[in-house]
């Protein structure tokens, strides 16, 4: 008697282990979940910078299809393409879906590469000091690091090669458009909508992962 009341003792045992195991997990889960929930914003980042590229004296007009990006990049935040782009032929409005993107990140999706001596467009290079001074402009006042710069919400870049006349750079920097924050109220036609809040069943799926 004595003996299988010590099995049944022992089974119950390692049920009460297994189901504690269980319990741990799923309240483990539980609680990660609620704190995602909890630290999850309800909005996603999407807001735009305007931009102007300007090559010994004329500005370059970014008009082939490779500079512009379908509406599925929007939903692509974490590839380097969905991060950052342009849509709808709008060569001067930037968009971005990321609160880490760089200028250097930007120019490098559009097939270019940027650094804070150097400029190139896929076929040709423009140096800083070889041929001509690359000068940027970010928000009316000259930097000469602009490379790893974050875009800013509403942010205004000149990025001039040529001459370096603080005149002829003002100028320049004029023509930069300024829509970046009619951009930000707005849904955007035809492409990524604007910074939408989403709802507590959206925001509790992602906490959760499914």
């Amino acid at each position: 008697m004595k003996h299988i009341i010590s099995l049944i003792f022992s089974f119950l045992c390692k049920k009460l282990v297994i189901v504690s195991l269980i319990v741990g997990v799923v309240v483990g889960i539980l609680l990660i979940g609620l704190v995602r929930f909890v630290a999850t914003p309800d909005t996603e980042t999407h807001y735009h910078a305007n931009f102007a590229v300007f090559i010994n004296g004329k500005r370059v007009a970014f008009d082939g299809p490779q500079y512009y990006q379908e509406i599925s990049a929007c939903d692509a935040h974490a590839t380097p393409l969905g991060r950052t782009h342009m849509h709808d032929e709008n060569d001067h409005l930037v968009h971005v879906h990321s609160d880490v993107v760089t200028w250097s990140d930007f120019f490098t999706n559009l097939g270019w590469s940027l650094n804070n001596s150097m400029l190139y467009n896929g076929k040709n290079a423009y140096i800083d000091g070889q041929g001509g001074h690359l000068n940027f402009v970010l928000n009316g006042k000259e930097t000469r690091s602009i490379a790893d710069e974050i875009i800013g919400d509403k942010d205004r870049l000149l990025i001039s090669f040529g001459g370096d006349d603080d005149a002829m750079l003002q100028k320049q920097f004029s023509q930069v458009q300024s829509d970046a924050k009619q951009a930000d109220e707005t849904a955007d036609p035809a492409t990524c909508q604007g910074p939408e809040h989403e709802d507590g069943w959206t925001r509790l799926r992602k906490a959760f992962l499914f």
